[in-house]
């Protein structure tokens, strides 16, 4: 059967339904966000996106992003990168603008403006799980960011749910079904037992869209709808898959698509683009690179133009 026609049920326990009120995301949904770019256009069009991501040990996670970012069709991706590491990501992120800092040397309220003053909306924790002031870091951007703001990995974990509740612009939480435990203070069965209330509950209090991720991706809004992806394959279960994700949902953003679409379009294009991905390499041998590598190709299935 066609995965794009398949129930509700299909995805997730009936018991969890209440009056089918979780939507899949399809095909169809996609294209009509995903549109045409306008012959006058130039990079400036497209937004401009930035990452403060990546520490000593884990580069790969700002290359994921900033490459996802740029193949998801942003004008600028610039990300702000531990010297530690720079060289690393100059060299594999090309298309990107890299801008080193010191973080054992880093003015908070400095590097903040700094990030702020460039970007449409602002990406953080990937990869920063060895960054030096790390929760300094991020309690800055939360202070002072007044741009969409998407948080993932360490951004989760670090995160002082009471300056989540005062953030004063649309934010973005990406956690998988641990970091969603951690957070609430919760094991990942009682999460599971109820997963569309709680997401809805949480994305409600805060207000806050949440992409909770899992085999079946789930989005949850702060007007209380709740979308599941029908894209996506085992072979995705791979270090990094998040990294791209968070550097697609990023570049939308960025690129002004509301934000209940763009999070419906990203979740979407990175499945099928992992799809793709696992027809021409498997899922065994997957890696979150091949996602990236078969972005092109998810847009090419996307079109309707």
């Amino acid at each position: 059967m066609d995965k794009f026609i398949l129930g509700i049920e299909d995805f997730v326990e009936p018991s969890q339904l209440k009056n089918n009120d979780a939507k899949l995301i399809t095909i169809h949904d996609v294209r009509e966000i995903i549109t045409k770019r306008k012959r006058d256009s130039h990079k400036g069009t497209y937004g401009k996106a930035a990452f403060v991501s990546g520490s000593k040990g884990m580069a790969g996670a700002a290359v994921l992003n900033l490459n996802a970012a740029l193949r998801s069709g942003s004008g600028l991706v610039k990300g702000f990168i531990p010297a530690s590491i720079y060289n690393v990501v100059e060299t594999m992120s090309l298309e990107a603008i890299t801008h080193p800092f010191n973080e054992e040397r880093l003015y908070f309220d400095e590097f903040s403006r700094e990030v702020l003053s460039f970007a449409d909306v602002v990406s953080t924790g990937s990869g920063c799980t060895n960054l030096f002031n790390y929760e300094k870091i991020l309690n800055s951007l939360l202070d002072e960011c007044l741009n969409p703001l998407v948080l993932d990995a360490e951004g989760i974990n670090l995160l002082n749910l009471e300056k989540l509740k005062n953030y004063r612009q649309e934010i973005v939480l990406t956690p998988h079904y641990g970091e969603m435990a951690r957070l609430l203070n919760k094991g990942v069965a009682e999460i599971r037992e109820n997963i569309i209330e709680t997401a809805r509950s949480f994305s409600l209090f805060y207000n806050a869209y949440l992409v909770l991720k899992g085999a079946r991706s789930l989005i949850s809004c702060p007007d209380g709808s709740i979308f599941i992806n029908t894209t996506g394959n085992p072979g995705m279960a791979t270090a990094g898959s998040g990294d791209v994700l968070t550097g697609i949902i990023t570049s939308f953003i960025g690129q002004q698509i509301d934000i209940k679409h763009a999070l419906m379009a990203a979740v979407f294009i990175h499945g099928l683009a992992g799809d793709i991905a696992a027809k021409n390499v498997g899922e065994y041998s997957l890696i979150a690179g091949d996602i990236i590598k078969y972005l092109p190709e998810a847009f090419k299935e996307i079109s309707a133009f």
